[in-house]
């Protein structure tokens, strides 16, 4: 297999020009944009972004022993001095190119296309997507070796670091795929080219940058433009936009839920504990509750059932999951806690204020709701709308924190007077542990942003006398 880092690659990314000294060169065998992940026999791709150049931590990156950098043929023409006198302390060649992103995405590409034995399963979608790409993982990784993004590498920036990062020890690659504007799902499947590929759901995630759900929809389905008839594409069984997603697809559809799925004969609610999956086969105990997780495992065990994986890799894959940072994790301490705050938009707001509702307490539930970033012109009222769902809950007490919020507040209040709304962390934070008592229910759901897990570890050690 040729090395995606070779001379031969890098230099034909630069049109046949390079700075350094080739003698004594040491090609790269890993990639890396950021300087401080710099190492030896190392690529670095510095990157252009809204906020700071990759280029201004060219250095840093060489000190840390990377032998390859990709930089910007502008760039580099402003700043041949500083190129030969890095050549001059450090053994490391420039290859200078038009783009550098879409230079480490073309790098990608190529390897991704060495992989031909290979299954890629590809997982998009508004919400879930995470957490289904991880069960999928978790249970083809019990039958054969099976790759997957690490953290949240998905994007145009990540899914080629992923990709890159492969290498023909796996059977398997579950390659979650997000994306936030127009145009970027043409550039993932290029990279990651599936043969399998399951949206999760289309809601509302990144809506201030798509447009609307119907376009949402339409980049969504971008996932299966490079089917063909052996290809397979799943969808949920009560998908809204499932004519939209399936418009001109090339393969098979198969679609997953309670009702499509043969097999599945009841579902348990353990509340806190979570669900237990009631197959012919047998029985998976999911440790993860709601029933937002439910979907998302159904979708995994069709993926898997289509694959032929034996009902025993399904059962302890399923069974061995666990919930990632942020995503529906269940801390229990004098206050439980449910910590769901990776991201928010109405959609899976929605998802959680309902299973907080349905889920067994012994105190009162109480709900904390940060600001749903990335919605754009629809902020207002979707906030707005968010608040009136809320009016009639269930819950004891809701708290509502960010400038964002101000339109649920409002639209709260005159059903809610009790409401509270604050853009000040600390007042949120003294508000709700002089609220809370031992035995409370907590549900802290806001966008990446809002950083409500700030809250977890004060309201682990609150608990006020009744």
């Amino acid at each position: 297999m040729i090395s995606p880092f070779s001379f031969s690659r890098l230099e034909s990314l630069s049109e046949g020009h390079f700075f350094g000294r080739k003698e004594t060169w040491v090609e790269p065998d890993s990639v890396c944009i950021d300087s401080r992940e710099g190492a030896p026999a190392r690529l670095f791709v510095p990157l252009k972004g809204e906020r700071t150049d990759g280029h201004s931590h060219i250095e840093g990156a060489l000190e840390r022993g990377c032998s390859a950098v990709l930089v910007d043929r502008v760039w580099a023409g402003k700043h041949v001095e500083s190129l030969n006198g890095w050549i001059g302390r450090y053994n490391v060649l420039f290859f200078p190119v038009d783009d550098t992103l879409k230079k480490m995405q073309y790098l990608a590409e190529k390897h991704r296309k060495q992989f031909s034995e290979m299954t890629v399963i590809g997982v998009t979608g508004s919400n879930g997507k995470t957490t289904t790409k991880e069960m999928i993982h978790s249970i083809l990784s019990c039958h054969k070796p099976t790759y997957k993004n690490q953290g949240n590498l998905n994007s145009e920036i990540g899914l080629p670091l992923t990709v890159l990062r492969m290498d023909r020890k796996y059977d398997y690659a579950v390659l979650e795929m997000g994306i936030n504007h127009i145009g970027e799902m043409d550039v993932l499947v290029q990279i990651a080219r599936p043969e399998l590929a399951v949206v999760t759901n289309i809601g509302q995630a990144h809506i201030g940058y798509l447009g609307n759900q119907r376009r949402i929809a339409e980049e969504k389905r971008k996932i299966f433009s490079l089917f063909g008839p052996e290809n397979t594409a799943f969808i949920y069984e009560n998908e809204g936009f499932a004519d939209i997603l399936t418009e001109h697809l090339r393969g098979t559809v198969r679609y997953y839920g309670e009702k499509a799925l043969g097999g599945l004969l009841e579902v348990r609610d353990r509340g806190m504990e979570g669900q237990d999956l009631v197959f012919t086969d047998g029985t998976v105990s999911l440790a993860l509750p709601g029933r937002h997780n439910l979907i998302n495992a159904l979708a995994a065990v069709s993926v898997a059932r289509h694959l032929e994986i034996p009902w025993e890799c399904i059962r302890q894959g399923l069974s061995g999951m666990a919930a990632s940072f942020g995503r529906t994790e269940i801390l229990k301490g004098r206050v439980d806690v449910i910590q769901d705050c990776y991201n928010a938009n109405p959609d899976s707001v929605a998802a959680a204020v309902r299973m907080l509702e349905t889920m067994p307490a012994e105190g009162r539930r109480i709900l904390v709701l940060g600001d749903m970033l990335e919605l754009g012109e629809e902020s207002s009222s979707a906030h707005a709308a968010l608040g009136q769902a809320l009016a009639d809950s269930p819950v004891r007490r809701i708290f509502l924190f960010g400038p964002e919020m101000a339109a649920a507040a409002d639209a709260l209040r005159s059903r809610r007077p009790d409401v509270f709304h604050t853009t000040d962390f600390e007042q949120l934070r003294f508000a709700l542990n002089d609220f809370v008592r031992e035995g409370d229910l907590v549900l802290l759901k806001g966008s990446r942003g809002m950083e409500l897990e700030r809250l977890t570890d004060g309201l682990a050690g609150s608990g006020n006398d009744p």
